[in-house]
């Protein structure tokens, strides 16, 4: 039995996150290769038996917008933190948040509860491990008055 997770729309992500900020999200699929800068955060999901199942990476600036956007930060926050290099305490916690409910990306047969295990942040932003096989889905996100960032979801194809 399959324990792959199927590929989400650009248009998917864009009205999830749509829902989820309350603002207008526009999300566009560009090559995994094009996702050039290092990520500032990676989200790990994991099964009851702790295997990876799927990761979210993102650069700073994707991962700065999208704790903005999630309780409306003003963008001096998110401006702060891209001169300084590092996520506030309130965009980090608003980040692994979003993170949290982002779990619902990821499509698994029922019986296969998948959980968001822990968020790594800057210099330890690193992927876990994964295998050759997985799918990269990489996407430019535009969040109306935060601006764009990317992100990428890496997941058993």
């Amino acid at each position: 039995m399959s324990i792959a997770s199927p590929a989400i729309p650009a248009d998917e992500i864009g009205k999830f996150m749509n829902h989820l900020f309350g603002l207008k999200v526009s999300a566009t699929t560009i090559k995994p290769e094009d996702h050039v800068h290092s990520p500032a955060a990676v989200a790990i999901y994991t099964d009851g038996d702790g295997s990876v199942r799927g990761q979210i990476a993102c650069d700073l600036r994707c991962v700065a917008i999208l704790g903005a956007a999630l309780t409306q930060i003003p963008m001096g926050a998110v401006a702060d933190s891209l001169e300084s290099g590092e996520l506030s305490a309130n965009l980090r916690a608003n980040a692994y948040e979003v993170f949290n409910i982002s779990v619902n990306l990821f499509s698994y047969r029922p019986s296969r509860r998948v959980v968001l295990s822990e968020v790594r942040f800057e210099q330890n932003a690193a992927l876990a491990e994964s295998q050759s096989s997985w799918k990269r889905d990489a996407f430019q996100i535009h969040i109306e008055r935060y601006g764009g960032g990317h992100l990428q979801l890496i997941h058993r194809a």
